[in-house]
């Protein structure tokens, strides 16, 4: 479980995300490539998740996916042929994430050992911490562009 007061004092903070993911349960082992080149693995019953806005591509463990986010309710009309479409008809559907992310801005670069795997982060990107405690890097503009901070908490 995430120690809010602990990740406080190391300079987190909470924030939401604000797009939606599409998401497909992966009924086998598998691997994702990231935009960076670092591959993760996933385990059978792990996610396969994926953004429309920039194509990238992640793994959720199957117990922190089912705890952390929501089907979503579909309120785009999905044209015929666009990206969100096409995931849709590969078994994909849209989620949002309800559980806040705690993260930091990094100002060095560094291997973050998540669950699926090693993952590089250069200065400029956010450390990220879940309800589990369980770490990854995100692109800082990708998240800047993605989530919001909450106040408040």
């Amino acid at each position: 479980m995430t120690d809010v007061g602990e990740l406080t004092k190391q300079g987190f903070r909470p924030y939401r995300k604000t797009t939606i993911t599409y998401a497909k349960q992966m009924p086998t082992g598998f691997a994702v490539r990231l935009l960076n080149g670092d591959i993760i693995y996933g385990r059978a019953g792990d996610y396969a998740c994926v953004s429309p806005e920039d194509n990238e591509r992640w793994v959720v463990n199957r117990e922190i996916f089912n705890r952390s986010y929501n089907i979503a309710l579909n309120t785009e009309t999905l044209k015929t042929g666009s990206f969100q479409h096409r995931l849709v008809r590969q078994g994909f559907k849209p989620f949002q994430k309800h559980q806040f992310t705690w993260a930091k801005k990094l100002d060095f670069p560094m291997i973050v050992k998540t669950i699926e795997g090693d993952v590089s982060a250069k200065a400029g990107d956010y450390l990220c911490v879940g309800i589990e405690g369980e770490q990854w890097p995100q692109n800082g503009a990708r998240f800047e562009a993605n989530y919001v901070r909450v106040e408040g908490v």
